[in-house]
């Protein structure tokens, strides 16, 4: 039998190089946690005006878009006064980006469908922003430390 000591050190003990590991081994293992919410919201949105997504890539990397099949005859017979600028059907944040921006930018411009690709657009900007804030630095040290990760002195996710 051979007995082994090992330390084991909170992300904060790390070394810096080592704190670098441990945020590699963390980025590589986590995807965005907020997508299945955020789609869901985006879903909602367009559900209301019977519109459908067409095809979307949203990340940190390259280009982001979400197409729909959206057209005027979506909201014909719509009224801005029926509709809620505060509406939040799914309960996620994003609900107020769509239809506070959809509400703002019909009643500045008069035109429903141009609100409708404005709030979609704005939506998949600010998702990409809170990818790239949950993947910073600032974020992912917050997770570790939270988390109470343990690892060795290189920054390698120690389990017993």
């Amino acid at each position: 039998m051979e007995i082994v000591e090992v330390c084991v050190y909170k992300f904060e003990e790390l070394s810096d190089s080592a704190k670098d590991n441990a945020r590699s081994w963390f980025r590589e293992g986590n995807d965005y946690p907020w997508w299945d919410d955020s789609l869901g919201s985006i879903k909602a949105f367009c559900k209301e005006f019977g519109v459908e997504i067409k095809d979307y890539q949203v990340g940190m990397w390259g280009h982001s878009y979400l197409d729909t099949n959206a057209e005027n005859h979506h909201f014909r017979g719509r009224k801005l006064k029926d509709l809620k600028r505060d509406q939040t059907p799914t309960g996620y944040c994003l609900d107020c980006t769509l239809w506070e921006t959809f509400h703002d930018t019909w009643k500045e411009t008069g035109d429903p469908l141009n609100a409708f690709n404005e709030a979609i657009h704005v939506a998949v900007r600010d998702i990409v922003k809170d990818m790239e804030y949950q993947n910073s630095d600032e974020a992912v040290d917050e997770m570790l430390i939270v988390n109470e990760y343990e690892f060795d002195v290189d920054g390698k996710r120690f389990r017993y």
